[in-house]
């Protein structure tokens, strides 16, 4: 008994008897339909379909089925691009990606955010991270100078996201903000509170002078 044979001609003929039902004769010419094909599927009664259906499990499908390969291919590129880009948004937002990012990457909504946050069973919530200290600073800006050339955070990749994290070790909630509110280098930083400081000991000095001379 050819039992697949048969299930693959009965969903044929499904098909072509929805096509002949919609008028849609274009595709049962494709599908090698001629009148006589037509009529016949047009005549057939409970009874005859009973009556085919036994006969395609003892004889098989009378189908000449081919792939078209070039179509096939483009699909399953397709697919693998698909895929790929939900195992990208799944591991950002298991990294804790904030929704701001997830928004400049793949211009996400709040509700597709917090369905992938429950899919990867993510408990804390999303909120703000707490002030980032020197240290960590320092790692993230270093990894993203070394790793990314400095390049701006709005225009790094998913990918660049994901190095980063590897990186240093922490969270893309932590990184984001440090990125996006403290670009500067930690030394310039240091510098700027350093001059800001010896400015602050020259004003007081020279005010010292002054009462002194009075």
């Amino acid at each position: 008994m050819r039992h697949k044979e048969a299930q693959l001609t009965r969903a044929l003929l499904t098909y072509a008897a929805e096509c002949l039902h919609d008028g849609d004769y274009a595709a049962l010419r494709d599908l090698g339909f001629g009148e006589e094909e037509l009529r016949s599927l047009q005549s057939l009664t409970i009874e005859t379909v009973t009556l085919l259906s036994h006969h395609l499990q003892l004889h098989g499908h009378v189908l000449q089925v081919r792939l078209d390969r070039g179509a096939f291919r483009q699909l399953l590129a397709q697919v693998h691009r698909e895929s790929e880009r939900t195992h990208l948004k799944r591991e950002l937002v298991r990294r804790e990606a904030p929704a701001e990012l997830m928004a400049v990457l793949y211009n996400m909504g709040v509700r597709e955010y917090t369905g992938l946050r429950r899919a990867v069973r993510l408990t804390r919530g999303p909120g703000r991270p707490p002030d980032p200290d020197e240290a960590t600073i320092e790692v993230v800006w270093r990894a993203w100078k070394n790793h990314c050339g400095a390049q701006d955070p709005a225009e790094l990749t998913p990918e660049d996201w994901l190095s980063l994290s590897e990186r240093t070790g922490r969270d893309l909630r932590v990184i984001y903000r440090i990125l996006s509110e403290c670009p500067a280098a930690p030394a310039q930083r240091a510098g700027k509170r350093t001059s800001q400081r010896n400015a602050h000991a020259t004003h007081s000095e020279t005010a010292s002078r002054r009462a002194v001379g009075r």
